[in-house]
């Protein structure tokens, strides 16, 4: 037999299948991490960036493009966090090239290389800045 408590019971459970059937349709905190459109402009940007400025950074004598992307997410903060795990391969191109997006990758070791790369770009677009805030690469 059912108690009054039960019934108070009834309520909450109700309550709690409305919330976990809706749970898609609320919107996520904000400040807090979400999925990136590779193909939105402003995450274009951002990766291209951050590969342009590893590029530049690094001491190889050839250039690494994009080879897919693996994650791409970001956060709203004073400007907008950008956070990237992509693979990159070596290029058969020198640094002089400025776009290394047709540049075909070294097929034969040991110049062939690939890595997964960890990127973090921070921008302030109002004020036109862009900071890579990290850059870690794993040969793979």
């Amino acid at each position: 037999m059912a108690g009054p408590r039960s019934f108070l019971l009834l309520p909450l459970l109700l309550l709690a299948l409305v919330v976990a059937a809706h749970a898609e349709r609320i919107p996520r905190l904000l400040g807090g991490l979400s999925e990136a459109n590779v193909n939105d402009e402003n995450v274009k940007r951002a990766l291209n960036f951050a590969i342009s400025e590893f590029n530049r950074a690094t001491n190889d004598k050839y250039g690494s493009r994009l080879v897919r992307v693996l994650e791409a997410k970001k956060q709203l903060v004073a400007g907008m966090k950008y956070i990237f795990k992509v693979e990159i391969g070596r290029t058969t191109c020198t640094k002089s090239v400025a776009d290394f997006s047709n540049c075909p990758d070294h097929k034969e070791p040991p110049l062939k290389k690939h890595s997964i790369c960890d990127f973090e770009v921070h921008t302030v677009p109002w004020m036109g800045k862009s900071n890579l805030v990290k850059s870690e690469c794993r040969n793979i």
